[in-house]
C-alpha cells in the first residue's frame, strides 16, 4: 500500500458495473490518542432508489478510521479531483458539537449499507 496522501484517487470492492467508481482522499487528519482519520469523496457510487433502481451518486464527504479506508480501498489510480461540496462538507463535520464521528467499517459502495454495517458494528461493541 503507498503512502496515503490529499488528492490520491483509489479504486475500491465496488458492486459489479460500478467499478469505475473512485475514492479520492480529501484529508487525514491526526491526533494524539486515536486512530487518523481519512475523509474523502467518492464518485460514481451507485445508489438504490425506492423503486429498486440503481443509479449513481456522488458522495461529497465521507469519513473513515484509517482501518476502515484501508480495508476499503485497493488501488491507487492516480490523483482526482473532490466533489463539489466537500469543503464545506468537511467545516461542517469539523464543527459538530457531536464530535468526529466516523465509519470504522469499510465501505463497499453502497453508503446505506455502510450504515447499517456501522450500526450493526456498533451494537456489538455495546453488547460485549
Amino acid at each position: 500500500m503507498s503512502q496515503l496522501a490529499t488528492g490520491q484517487k483509489w479504486t475500491y470492492r465496488a458492486p459489479a458495473g460500478f467499478e469505475g467508481s473512485r475514492v479520492v482522499v480529501g484529508a487525514i487528519l491526526s491526533f494524539a490518542d486515536r486512530e487518523r482519520i481519512i475523509c474523502c469523496g467518492v464518485s460514481g457510487a451507485p445508489r438504490r432508489l425506492p423503486c429498486g433502481a440503481i443509479d449513481l451518486v456522488t458522495i461529497p464527504f465521507l469519513p473513515m478510521t484509517e482501518r476502515a479506508f484501508l480495508a476499503t480501498v485497493e488501488y491507487p489510480d492516480g490523483t482526482g479531483d473532490l466533489p463539489l461540496g466537500f469543503a464545506g462538507a468537511l467545516a461542517d463535520w469539523s464543527d459538530d458539537s457531536r464530535g468526529l464521528t466516523t465509519f470504522t467499517v469499510p465501505f463497499e459502495g453502497f453508503l446505506d449499507r455502510m450504515i447499517a454495517m456501522q450500526m450493526a458494528a456498533i451494537i456489538e461493541r455495546t453488547a460485549a
